[in-house]
């Protein structure tokens, strides 16, 4: 399932709290907002413990957006043949991967040219 529109996301502590349309809240790292304020897009996967929906996430300047809903297989099967680099945030006892897109103009277009299919 392609979602739509952009969701308000709130800062906690070191995390970016993003609301998903299961009624749940997902966490990122803020230092994905971080980058996106330097014009660094990434894409990440997150899944909702509530609902059990996983979803494909892009970072853009002040929103993150869910781009793609649906089974945590096919979430990871998408995020995996994203061909940019992947890259890792770790801290003490958690890791992050994220991939990061070379533009804005190339996070727009792959995620239309994937609506498309």
């Amino acid at each position: 399932m392609i979602t739509k529109g952009v969701t308000q996301s709130t800062f906690s502590k070191e995390f970016v709290a993003l609301p998903t349309p299961c009624n749940d809240v997902v966490y990122y790292p803020a230092k994905l907002a971080d980058l996106a304020t330097e014009e660094s897009y990434t894409v990440f996967q997150t899944l909702s413990q509530k609902s059990g929906l996983a979803y494909l996430v892009a970072t853009q300047p002040r929103i993150a957006k869910i781009v793609l809903a649906g089974s945590k297989d096919l979430i990871n099967e998408v995020y995996q043949a994203i061909p940019w680099s992947t890259y890792e945030i770790a801290d003490r006892d958690e890791q992050f991967d994220y991939k990061e897109s070379p533009s804005l103009e190339d996070l727009e277009g792959y995620f239309l040219h994937l609506k498309e299919q």
